[in-house]
Order: C-alpha cells, then sequence, then structure tokens
C-alpha cells in the first residue's frame, strides 16, 4: 500500500542528555549508556516498546524504513557510504523516540537530506522531495508539481524534522562506517586479485544488509567490517589468511570472533524473517 504523506569490549566514549517529546510534554533524559552502542537488553527497552509496540515490530517498521531510505537514495544516485550514514542516524534517531510517533518515512526522508550534508554528496531539496514523493507512491514516473500539496507536505516534513533528527543525535555527526574498513582488510588479508573481488562485492552486500538490522548500534565499524569479511569468505569459499601463521586474521585487527559470529547470526535472522527476494545474499547461521 502506497505511503502518503554481547557485552561490549569496545571503547564507549561519552555520555548523553537528550530532550524527548512526550505527548504535550518536554522531557529531559539523562542516558544510562555512555556511547551509541546498546547493550541486546536495550533493544527492548526503546521509546517504541514504551509506546506498546513489540519487538519485532519494532525492527520490522526499522527495516522498512531504511529499504524506503535506500530507494530514495537509489533514485539520487547516492554512493553507498552516504545511504549507510543515513542508515545509522535512522537508528540512533528511534533509541531516542518512539516509531509510533515519528513515521519511518518521515524519519528516513530527514535522514537522506542530513546524511547527503554529512557525507558533502549534496542534493537538492526539491530533488530529494521529489524522490520521495515517487518511492512513497510506488511510481518511478510519477510527475510532480512543485507547487502541489503533496510537494509541499513532503518539503515540510524533512524541514520540521531536521531540528528534531539533530537533536536526537546530538549534534554527533561524525558517523563512520564500515567500508574503507572493509576494503582496507580485504586488501591487507586476501593476495589473490580474483578472490579479493568476489570476496569484497559479497563483504559489500553484507555491510549494505545490516543497515536493516541494528547492528550498527551494537558493533562499532571495525566489527562490522570483520563480520562482512567472515561472513563473505564461507559464502564465496575463499581462505582468508593471517598476516602471519599461527594467528588468526581477526586476532590481527583486535576484533574476536564470538563478536563476529554473533554479527553474522543476526544478519542470519534477517534473512530467515525475511521473504527471499532475486539475487539477494543468503545468510547462514555461525556456531
Amino acid at each position: 500500500m502506497a505511503y502518503s504523506a554481547s557485552q561490549s569490549n569496545y571503547p564507549s566514549p561519552r555520555s548523553d542528555v537528550v530532550r524527548e517529546n512526550s505527548g504535550s510534554d518536554i522531557v529531559w533524559v539523562q542516558q544510562r549508556h555512555t556511547s551509541w552502542l546498546f547493550q541486546p537488553d536495550e533493544f527492548k527497552q526503546t521509546p517504541s516498546s514504551r509506546d506498546g509496540i513489540p519487538f519485532s515490530n519494532e525492527m520490522m517498521m526499522r527495516s522498512k524504513g531504511v529499504s524506503f531510505l535506500a530507494l530514495v537514495g537509489m533514485h539520487l544516485q547516492l554512493p553507498q557510504p552516504t545511504l549507510y550514514v543515513a542508515a545509522t542516524m535512522f537508528h540512533r534517531f528511534y533509541m531516542r523516540f518512539s516509531i509510533k510517533r515519528h513515521h519511518y518515512y518521515d524519519i528516513g526522508a530527514t535522514c537522506i537530506f542530513l546524511s547527503t550534508k554529512v557525507e558533502e554528496t549534496n542534493r537538492k531539496l526539491k530533488d530529494i522531495v521529489v524522490a520521495c514523493c515517487r518511492v512513497a507512491q510506488k511510481n518511478d514516473k510519477l510527475e510532480i508539481d512543485q507547487q502541489s500539496k503533496e510537494y509541499w507536505r513532503w518539503r515540510d516534513i524533512i524541514l520540521f524534522n531536521e531540528e528534531l533528527l539533530l537533536e536526537a543525535l546530538c549534534f554527533d555527526l561524525a558517523i563512520e562506517n564500515p567500508y574503507n574498513i572493509l576494503i582496507h582488510d580485504t586488501r591487507k588479508f586476501v593476495k589473490d586479485d580474483k578472490d579479493r573481488i568476489a570476496l569484497t562485492k559479497s563483504a559489500w552486500a553484507f555491510v549494505n544488509d545490516s543497515a536493516r538490522t541494528t547492528l550498527c548500534l551494537r558493533y562499532p565499524p571495525r566489527v562490522l567490517a570483520a563480520a562482512a569479511l567472515y561472513c563473505a569468505s564461507t559464502i564465496c569459499h575463499v581462505t582468508v589468511l593471517p598476516v602471519e601463521y599461527g594467528r588468526m586474521w581477526w586476532d590481527e585487527i583486535d576484533v574476536t570472533i564470538g563478536d563476529i559470529k554473533a554479527a553474522c547470526n543476526i544478519m542470519a535472522d534477517l534473512y530467515e524473517s525475511s521473504p527471499s527476494r532475486a539475487g539477494e545474499q543468503k545468510y547462514a547461521r555461525q556456531h
């Protein structure tokens, strides 16, 4: 239907105080955690869950929101790192605000707008609005009159929510993505050109797909890059060699195999819970 209008061992740099809109009241919320990395039990205590939305439903709506912003990004020909940053903003937003009160299409569109500024892949606001209209209405050729109510509705939604998004993010816009780390690691650990190309392609797809999950809120980018490489090596049947014999490659980059497998299993959950799509990469559970 078309839309109309594991215990982390990684650094936790700071604690935040943010404002949350609760009905008509504005309250200040002191965050218990000290970074943008969250423990598994905290995903059962999100603002959406306190609004009565079951965990599985929230995860499904998050996934739909990321799919929406990804489609908008494709219309705008945005690079994948920009879309990843947008998805990270999106997931962080819903750790502070309820998805019941803020529709995932509205926030997804706003995250695209802000991420293009942050990543310096700027697009004109009118182009973003047109792309949102077309994706929301599921009509790639839809003609959008800039004087129409639909155009101005989307424009107002994006501009209105930008301030709210910045507030939810605590103006913390320095978001690292796993892509550069992944490219560095494949060059470091895989010497055969053919194997490296196949591995990079598969691992890149892993990172793209991971944006539909909350992995960016559970692990830092270097863990996601390592999990992508590990998963890709099993899919492509490519051996990732250690730099030195007797030491595994993940030890060289100071990532635990437990975190790698846990991240891969979250991707397996995504694959198992989603309808199979043509060209979709299969993620197997790791033990």
